[in-house]
């Protein structure tokens, strides 16, 4: 797979003091076009309450003395900001270290929830380091993952040191009961064994202590009706990470136009697994494919509230073929899915979670396994 190295600009700091309001969608006779931050140099300070007597209401930027960045709303930033300087936020701990307090008030007529998403990806796309945890897919902030897999134990399993199966599966199997899958009954037959393949190797080999975080760090939709219909996605924390469209539209052999095609997954890798940058544009490389032969596979930056990926196609069947031939597509895999689940569990997405088609997969692992130990 060749690629060009590419090294992602950094927006100069100056740029981002401000902010354009043509992404907010505001009528223009309810607010001003941009928004601006004052810049304070606050290191020795416990308190900003002389620094921003009036106006409270607002984004804050806090920037720190190691280069890293934290962006926040207030309704008052002087008590914000003695919080954060005294732990008492969900960081816990005092930020000691913060030099510099950016601040841009904010019209009560303006939502300061959809302000602070908005310039939590502009600093990110910046290049800036974060210590935000919500939508900022990649923190190193202490998770609630923690608590289950330790640290160390999360940082040599991405870097291919497992374990890398479905422990205690079997056990599990009863807890799912007997209801019937819509996916045996909705997917053509054709499809059934290769997607319960790629879903029992991505159970396996890309999300780690898979069976134990079962429903709480991710979750398999049967046949869900996103995108124009799917017949199984795979989601780590709240993204998805590996999803099998009922169709959808791919560059012609000449890559001169779309068509549809059918029997293909999607996988989400970080970004700089394949492209060399962000890009809407699809980049074209080859893979033997198990069904012989070579096949193409495609390549695109895809775009999630809290991360790009880097999203692969492939043909059906082929995942465990795929990512031995190129192992930064494994690498960049499990680097994605340790990633969303250290920033959410899957509590939003546990309503639409099947265990019927867990207890399918589950029980297509098993029987493959057990095939294998009769073969050797």
């Amino acid at each position: 797979m060749d690629r060009n190295s590419q090294s992602a600009s950094r927006t100069p700091l100056d740029e981002l003091e401000t902010m354009s309001l043509a992404k907010i969608g505001a009528g223009a006779n309810e607010v001003p076009s941009e928004l601006k931050y004052a810049r304070f140099p606050v290191g020795e300070l416990d308190s900003v309450s002389a620094l921003i007597p009036h106006n409270r209401r607002g984004i804050y930027v806090l920037e720190f003395s190691n280069g890293e960045f934290y962006v926040g709303q207030a309704k008052n930033v002087v008590t914000r900001f003695a919080q954060h300087r005294h732990g008492n936020t969900n960081h816990v701990d005092p930020w000691t270290d913060v030099e510099k307090l950016w601040f841009m008030p904010v019209p009560e007529a303006m939502s300061l929830d959809s302000i602070e998403y908005q310039e939590i990806q502009r600093f990110r796309a910046s290049g800036r380091r974060l210590r935000n945890r919500m939508w900022n897919v990649g923190h190193d902030q202490p998770s609630g993952l923690d608590l289950v897999i330790p640290v160390e134990d999360q940082q040599a399993w991405a870097l291919g040191d497992g374990p890398y199966d479905l422990r205690g599966a079997q056990q599990h199997l009863e807890d799912f009961g007997s209801e019937p899958t819509k996916f045996a009954r909705l997917v053509p037959k054709e499809y059934q064994e290769l997607i319960l393949r790629d879903l029992a190797f991505a159970l396996k080999e890309l999300v780690p202590s898979a069976v134990e975080l079962e429903g709480k760090y991710w979750t398999l939709t049967d046949c869900p009706s996103t995108s124009g219909g799917r017949w199984a996605t795979l989601s780590t924390g709240f993204i998805e990470l590996l999803f099998f469209p009922r169709a959808c539209e791919f560059p012609d052999a000449k890559a001169e136009k779309l068509e549809l095609m059918e029997g293909v997954g999607w996988l989400n890798t970080v970004p700089g697994t394949v492209l060399p940058g962000r890009t809407q544009d699809y980049w074209g490389f080859e893979y033997e494919s198990s069904y012989g032969g070579f096949l193409d596979a495609w390549a695109f930056t895809a775009t999630y509230p809290s991360a790009d990926s880097d999203a692969i196609n492939y043909a059906v069947g082929d995942l465990e073929q795929f990512c031995n031939q190129y192992p930064e597509v494994l690498d960049g895999a499990r680097k994605f899915a340790l990633q969303a689940m250290r920033q959410n569990t899957s509590g939003m997405f546990k309503r639409w979670h099947s265990k019927p088609l867990v207890r399918a997969v589950y029980q297509y692992a098993i029987n493959q396994q057990s095939g294998d130990s009769r073969d050797s």
